[in-house]
């Protein structure tokens, strides 16, 4: 697995061993980096659910000014520590938080932090939930005129709205599905 495109272009990033760890694959990244294209540069970017950081890091290399992974799993946890030491290592604009995307997000409320984007990609077993269930705190964490990007299978039918934010749309590619999300106009 490499970076697409930006500073990093062509970097390979390690990536933990087994199936408890899917990466996004290449094409859907590309395709998620055409549509946000415009807004990435300078953005403040939450990557829920990090797994190998392919996302975050992606973000990244294309100028991201801040990038937030967020991972339990020990085993990637130790490869995203290494992969974010490569490409960020005067730790600057990177930084993982090894804590359940709950405690996660509370802790960032609790500091008043604000995304431009934030991508979620949740594990198979827990696709079903959508993530509002889990934590309604997610619309405050976006900025206005910010994003969410939730990728889950394409069988999966996320709501429509949940905790604050409505689905402006979505995108299919092969089995994976990217729904995007912004704040409704009345929680903006």
């Amino acid at each position: 697995m490499r970076i697409l495109a930006g500073h990093h272009r062509g970097r390979r990033l390690k990536s933990p061993r087994g199936t408890a760890i899917r990466p996004t694959l290449s094409r859907i990244r590309q395709a998620l980096f055409n549509i946000l294209a415009p807004r990435v540069a300078g953005a403040r970017f939450l990557d829920l659910y990090a797994g190998t950081g392919s996302i975050g890091l992606e973000a990244l290399s294309r100028g991201s000014r801040e990038v937030t992974l967020v991972e339990t799993d020990r085993a990637a946890v130790r490869v995203l520590r290494e992969n974010l030491e490569r490409l960020d290592p005067e730790g600057g604009r990177g930084r993982l938080l090894v804590l359940s995307v709950h405690e996660a997000l509370g802790r960032l409320h609790s500091a008043g932090q604000v995304f431009d984007l934030i991508f979620l990609d949740p594990p198979y077993a827990r696709e079903r939930e959508s993530p509002g269930r889990e934590d309604s705190r997610l619309a405050d964490l976006l900025a206005p005129g910010g994003l969410v990007i939730w990728q889950h299978g394409k069988r999966e039918h996320p709501p429509d709205a949940w905790s604050g934010l409505e689905k402006k749309r979505s995108r299919t590619y092969g089995e994976t599905t990217l729904s995007f999300y912004a704040r409704e106009a009345r929680h903006a």
